[in-house]
């Protein structure tokens, strides 16, 4: 074998092992990309829903909210309607309640997004959370909200909710 074979089977060799390596980058960036995304995807379930506690639970901001939209001659959406008048709560206790709900739905709706990621016991607990939720009769202030906002939530996650309560029954 003389140096000139030696030099195109190096060559070869060369070529094929840079494929190798384009194709193991490609990988990475793929999976950096879907991390990337889904970081964000947490980050921002993860801001609202600690707003959303922040406001159920913190009894000025309540009601500032409250006295803010009445002076400012906003209406009271219909779930606020219904928990004002059908279950008797001041308007701010229906506003904790609101955000209460939406603090839940923010955490429930980052699993249910990344739902082939649990573990068949995280995935079972979470379908019990769900239908304890909003179909077992347990929370009807909650089973009101889904139903009354399901058509504004993130709706891969309501199909799969949806799934699990047609399941349930």
């Amino acid at each position: 074998m003389n140096w000139d074979a030696i030099a195109a089977i190096g060559q070869m060799l060369g070529s094929v092992a840079v494929l190798v390596t384009l194709g193991y980058l490609a990988v990475q960036i793929k999976h950096a990309r879907g991390e990337v995304r889904r970081s964000i995807s947490q980050s921002r379930t993860e801001t609202g829903r600690e707003l959303a506690m922040y406001q159920s639970q913190g009894e000025w901001l309540v009601h500032a909210a409250v006295k803010a939209d009445a002076a400012l001659g906003g209406a009271h959406g219909p779930y606020l309607r219904e928990l004002v008048d059908r279950a008797g709560l001041t308007p701010e206790e229906a506003y904790a309640v609101m955000f209460n709900n939406f603090a839940w739905w923010s955490s429930w709706s980052q699993q249910i997004l990344r739902v082939n990621e649990l573990t068949v016991g995280e995935r079972a607990e979470l379908d019990g959370f769900v239908y304890g939720q909003y179909a077992s009769g347990q929370h009807p202030s909650a089973s009101l909200w889904y139903e009354m906002t399901h058509p504004f939530l993130n709706q891969d996650a309501v199909r799969y909710i949806d799934k699990v309560l047609l399941q349930a029954r």
